[in-house]
């Protein structure tokens, strides 16, 4: 960590933030053209002591919680998505593996302090889809004669699969009469991944959320984190946990993409004069009222998003079903404001040359982001049933 002696929560400024959206902006379109993975934006991140924020400070971290979290989300997805992404993934895994820590935790968490350390998990497959859905992945870890265990299997979406240092990989174990479900930290680096070369997606495309193969991978024992019968406490209270800060985080990036989207039209309005107004686009009532639907809208994810967020860092039992709906509700606002943008700016808010079509396809991500809307509100109505 560059200043691990004196940065702290309280030096994340606003102008900190707000210099970060900028610099990642600069380059946003570059890599989602090319779909190159930002790597320099990593190392902006590590240089600022960033990429350790949800570590303890028992480890060398910020200490932050998920308001915090969602806070640099925010900042740095309204620059670039696809690092917000990696980056929300990092913070989960980092918050959630230090709940229960396994006994190396700490070389991990002083590698993220170092500006290494990115973790990320690995539960979706080709065939299983998305873990919340429901089903037994297809992806294996077995004890071994010698102690070890081995992992095989496939992953899909892999976010960040050219940097990410530790995965947390769902799997299955036990027997098929009786299975075992459980998670499995191994190395970016170990032996026996491949990375399969084929994200290519409307949106989020410098994510390099590619499919992976797991052959015979070796972990020692202390990387397996427990296996339980599907359904058991202990994978529910971690599952629960994962969906709180999954949600408000998702919530947050693509609440920064809509604003990213928003102060791009708002600067369009005031510069395009057509000549038969004669006047800036900003001053025609109509679009005014546009604009206040906008705002109106991204006010109520900031305050959904905030609210939960400091729900869930003094909760003593976390509400899951409260974290999906915030992800569903603030999607959509985020989708129905960069939409009102689109209609109001026309040919030019289409145009790649500028930053709003973009923005518009990366929060079309938002609805194929596990939790999806059925999902969602089944399990509101559920709750709401007592079912």
């Amino acid at each position: 960590m560059a200043n691990s002696e004196s940065r702290k929560l309280a030096d994340i400024s606003d102008e900190l933030l707000l210099s970060l959206r900028s610099e990642f902006a600069a380059t946003a379109a570059e890599h989602d053209e090319q779909a190159t993975f930002p790597h320099a934006n990593f190392k902006r991140l590590a240089e600022l002591d960033l990429l350790a924020l949800t570590v303890p400070k028992d480890y060398g971290g910020l200490g932050g919680g998920l308001k915090d979290a969602a806070r640099v989300i925010g900042a740095v997805a309204a620059g670039d998505a696809s690092t917000g992404l990696l980056l929300a993934m990092n913070y989960l895994a980092h918050h959630v593996l230090a709940q229960t820590p396994p006994i190396h935790y700490a070389a991990i968490a002083r590698s993220a302090v170092e500006g290494r350390g990115i973790m990320n998990g690995l539960q979706a497959e080709p065939e299983l889809g998305a873990a919340i859905r429901g089903g037994l992945p297809v992806t294996v870890a077995l004890p071994q004669a010698d102690g070890n265990w081995s992992v095989n299997g496939r992953k899909a979406y892999a976010t960040g699969s050219p940097i990410v240092n530790w995965w947390l990989a769902m799997a299955r174990s036990g027997t098929d009469d009786a299975p075992l479900l459980g998670t499995v930290l191994i190395p970016g680096d170990a032996p026996g991944f491949t990375i399969t070369p084929n994200w290519n997606h409307t949106g989020l495309r410098a994510t390099a959320s590619h499919e992976l193969q797991l052959k015979d991978i070796v972990v020692p024992v202390e990387n397996v984190l427990g296996f339980y019968p599907p359904g058991a406490p202990e994978l529910k209270a971690r599952q629960e946990r994962v969906q709180v800060w999954n949600g408000v985080l998702l919530a947050a990036l693509y609440d920064g993409v809509a604003r990213a989207g928003r102060d791009w039209l708002i600067a369009f309005l005031h510069e395009r004069k057509p000549s038969s107004l004669g006047a800036a686009l900003a001053s025609v009532p109509r679009l005014q009222g546009v604009v206040g639907e906008i705002d109106t809208l991204l006010l109520i994810n900031r305050t959904l998003i905030e609210d939960t967020a400091q729900r869930a860092d003094t909760a003593v039992v976390l509400d899951p079903v409260r974290a999906q709906q915030i992800k569903h509700i603030v999607t959509e606002n985020a989708l129905r404001a960069l939409d009102l943008g689109v209609s109001i700016s026309g040919n030019h808010g289409l145009n790649r040359a500028n930053p709003l079509e973009r923005h518009y396809r990366d929060a079309l991500c938002g609805r194929v982001h596990a939790p999806q809307a059925d999902v969602v509100l089944l399990n509101v109505g559920k709750a709401a049933l007592g079912v």
